[in-house]
Formats: C-alpha cells, structure tokens, sequence
C-alpha cells in the first residue's frame, strides 16, 4: 500500500467541524442550499473529469480538479480534496503511472462524499 493509499484512508469524507462552521455563519437554510449546488457541481464536475479521463487529456483533468478540489475543500470534503490534489498533481506532472489507481480512489471517494451531504441536507 502506497502512501496515498494510507493516507486517504484516515481521512473523513466530510469534516464535520467545517459544516458546522458554515451552518453557524451562514444558517441553516443557505448552508442546506448551497450543499445542493455542491452536489449538483460535484456530479457534473465528476462526469467532466471521467470524459477527460477516457481522452486521456491530463490538462482538461487539471482544469477539472482544481476547481473541485477547492470546493471539495471549503465544505470540508477532505478525502477528495486531498484525492484530487493528488491527481492535479499527477496531471501537471504528467505523471502516468499512478494516474488510473487515482483516479478511482477519487471517483469512489467522490460518491460517498455526496452520499453523506446528502444526508446533511
């Protein structure tokens, strides 16, 4: 098991703390609203990051990931953001090798984080 792979693991999906924060400046109902447009964004998002994935087109993933990790980030999704920091990385590196083993660590970690949001909602 690679360091990554350890890692990753301890991790939380979400960081409960974060949500909490966000409930107590915002309230309630715009952090309810705007965990929705996090799912929305994450699946679509998502979805544009497998079709780059399957073109095999490292600067489109790049693109992609920076803008999710840094969602992922402020609502407190840290296995995907440190996930996808790690892809970026991968990406901007042209880096090959552990790019697939990632990206479907990501791909996975990115369906049980929306699982739990949703669950906050």
């Amino acid at each position: 098991m690679t360091d990554w792979q350890r890692l990753q693991q301890r991790l939380p999906l979400l960081d409960e703390r974060r949500l909490e924060q966000l409930e107590g400046e915002l309230g309630a109902e715009v952090l309810r609203r705007l965990l929705g447009l996090f799912i929305e964004d994450g699946r679509i998002q998502g979805e544009a990051l497998a079709a780059a994935f399957a073109e095999q087109d490292l600067e489109r993933m790049a693109r992609h990931l920076h803008s999710l990790k840094s969602a992922c980030g402020s609502y407190g999704a840290l296995r995907c953001q440190y996930l996808g920091e790690k892809l970026e990385q991968c990406c901007r590196r042209r880096q090959r090798e552990p790019l697939a083993e990632l990206m479907f660590a990501w791909q996975a970690a990115l369906a049980d984080t929306l699982a739990q949001v949703r669950l906050h909602r």
